[in-house]
């Protein structure tokens, strides 16, 4: 036999088994904090970039813009001919006006429009004619030049004649601040493909210069990172030293996309973001995340200590309540096998009955259905009306020995072989027709059928039968001050469900834990059998269904029925509990209902007697 711990030997294990779980937490948040910072720089890195993108986005989408509009005006017959007739008789009044009305006037980013002719600008549309261009044209059609105030532009080039070719300006400051999305915690920086013109802000300003110029500072260092990753066409992100408007110097991070990777192809971008400021608020969670953890991880040990004291003062009550449900365990099985005796009784003495008068029934049903089939020989070929009258009389009699027939197998499964595919709706509609001459004068019948063409895979006689002895009880329930009843239908999902809910006296709680006894009935000596709730109980597990019935004193009875559609298989009874209804059937003895009622009446009483008593002391 393995050694015991005594309870003070069990509470030192206990002790050093939480401290050693808090080392263990201790030492492993302590790595997870060196990996922290790598973490959420990795994090942020990708928040940068998407901004990034998004700049390249609105970047690419400005530049286009500009485009289509040059090509769109520079296309028009009136610019052609006014350059022809320059090119011509040297007459520059006519494109010199249509350089001036230009369209693109409009746009924000327009500075002016150039003639070029052998490489020298020979007019514009602002008369300016000294502008030098700094690069070629680019991948992209795009060169950048300045002025002589030292303003840059981006020149978008189209060919006009030989020799001759219109150049449209953007403005750089301008394109910049309409182009980027300002915000205060960020800034970009945007590089030429050519490396020549580095555009930025500086407190707020916007600031267009050579990228070789001389710079000092925190502009030196983060031009030089952007023009590095420019000239490998490398995306990178890089922590700087820089110093804000104030003097106070703080880490940054940057990160380049260079022009190569870029959607626009022009401008190669980069973003310097606070990166103190982003990490921040992530590493004060992360300590009080440690530091709560550790209160948490001695609320646990002293929780631990607490369970160990209780247990053992619960040692005894434990053994003791294991005792008593086994008890109560053996008890119940006992009483469940009396029930299921008690069924069996029932049942065998249903099928004694039924076998002995079945014979009798068969000899009074057999005359009426020859002599309604001999009535209709008889009847002339326009008396229609009879001859469905009569018809309904045979199908009601030959329904009526397949419910005699029925009757004696009350206590066996029913047979699928007689099962065939049936439109529930059609069935239901033609058991109601049935009944219509029981139907007392003060009921209204309502319907709805919502499962039109809908199968189910069942004996059309048994639901037939089903139909018929829920639609007569709920007659019987109004007979005497009239009502509503409202038979509807419905598929959902791979079951149909039938509706019957009418306006009757209803039923109180004992009564609807009986109503599927056989036997069992509340009506006078001679008027029910107690037989046809059974048998509709007994239809629907045959027919792999579940019943439902919902009943108060003066509010009427609903019962609801779940039939699977056919092809969806039939795996037996299966009775649960149903959110929409108060009562559930528990299979037609309903013996578990009641036994619950009465385990709630000895609650109740029980309860009342300690009220009492609590008075009494008082």
């Amino acid at each position: 036999m393995g050694k015991k711990f005594s309870g003070r030997e069990a509470l030192i294990l206990a002790v050093i088994a939480a401290i050693a779980l808090i080392a263990i937490g201790g030492y492993n948040a302590w790595r997870s904090f060196q990996s922290f910072d790598e973490s959420v720089l990795t994090e942020k890195d990708s928040q940068l970039y998407s901004l990034v993108r998004s700049d390249d986005i609105n970047i690419e989408t400005s530049i286009s813009s500009f485009e289509r509009e040059a090509e769109t005006y520079l296309a028009r017959n009136s610019v052609n001919t006014a350059l022809d007739k320059w090119r011509q008789t040297g007459e520059k009044a006519s494109l010199q006006n249509a350089l001036k009305d230009n369209t693109l006037k409009a746009n924000p980013i327009y500075a002016d429009l150039l003639v070029i002719r052998k490489e020298k600008v020979s007019m514009s549309a602002t008369g300016k004619t000294d502008y030098t261009f700094l690069t070629g044209r680019g991948p992209t059609g795009l060169c950048v030049c300045r002025d002589g105030d030292g303003n840059f532009y981006l020149a978008y080039e189209q060919d006009a004649t030989k020799n001759i070719r219109f150049d449209a300006l953007i403005n750089l400051s301008t394109f910049y601040s309409t182009a980027i999305n300002t915000n205060p915690d960020r800034q970009v920086m945007l590089l030429d493909s050519a490396g020549s013109v580095l555009l930025t802000t500086n407190d707020g300003v916007t600031l267009a210069m050579e990228a070789d110029a001389d710079a000092e500072g925190d502009l030196a260092e983060t031009r030089d990172f952007i023009v590095q990753c420019q000239s490998e066409n490398n995306s990178e992100g890089r922590m700087l030293e820089l110093a804000d408007g104030d003097g106070r110097e703080y880490t940054a991070r940057m990160v380049v996309l260079p022009s190569g990777s870029t959607v626009n192809g022009q401008f190669a971008i980069g973003m310097i973001t606070n990166y103190e400021e982003a990490l921040m608020p992530s590493r004060l969670v992360a300590r009080q995340m440690l530091l709560y953890g550790g209160l948490a991880m001695l609320g646990v040990l002293a929780l631990i200590l607490m369970i160990m004291y209780m247990s053992r003062a619960n040692r005894t009550s434990s053994e003791e309540l294991r005792a008593l449900r086994k008890k109560n365990e053996a008890m119940e099985e006992i009483n469940q096998k009396m029930q299921a005796l008690t069924h069996h009784q029932r049942l065998e003495t249903i099928g004694t009955m039924t076998a002995s008068i079945a014979h009798d029934f068969n000899n009074l049903l057999t005359p009426i259905m020859g002599y309604s089939i001999m009535t209709m020989e008889m009847l002339p070929p326009d008396a229609t009306d009879l001859q469905e009258n009569l018809l309904e009389v045979y199908n009601a009699s030959v329904k009526a020995k397949d419910i005699v027939t029925r009757l004696a197998e009350l206590t066996k499964k029913g047979s699928e072989a007689s099962y065939k595919d049936i439109e529930i709706d059609e069935v239901i509609q033609s058991a109601l027709k049935v009944t219509l001459p029981a139907k007392p004068k003060e009921v209204e019948v309502k319907a709805k059928f919502d499962a039109e063409g809908v199968l189910v895979k069942a004996d059309r006689t048994q639901i037939s039968q089903l139909v018929m002895n829920i639609v007569l009880n709920a007659y019987d329930a109004m007979r005497d001050d009239g009502g509503t009843l409202m038979v509807s239908t419905k598929q959902a999902g791979d079951e149909v469900i039938m509706r019957f809910k009418d306006t009757g006296c209803g039923m109180d709680a004992e009564t609807v834990s009986r109503i599927f006894d056989p036997f069992y009935t509340t009506k006078e000596s001679g008027k029910g059998t107690g037989l046809g709730l059974a048998i509709v109980a007994q239809i629907v597990e045959t027919h792999g269904g579940r019943i439902y019935v919902e009943s108060h004193p003066g509010e009427g009875t609903e019962f609801r029925i779940y039939i699977p559609t056919a092809g969806s298989g039939m795996d037996g009874l299966s009775w649960g509990s149903d959110p929409e209804s108060r009562y559930d059937t528990k299979r037609y003895t309903a013996k578990v209902f009641r036994q619950e009622l009465a385990k709630a009446e000895a609650a109740r009483r029980e309860l009342e007697a300690s009220g009492e008593e609590d008075a009494k002391k008082q």
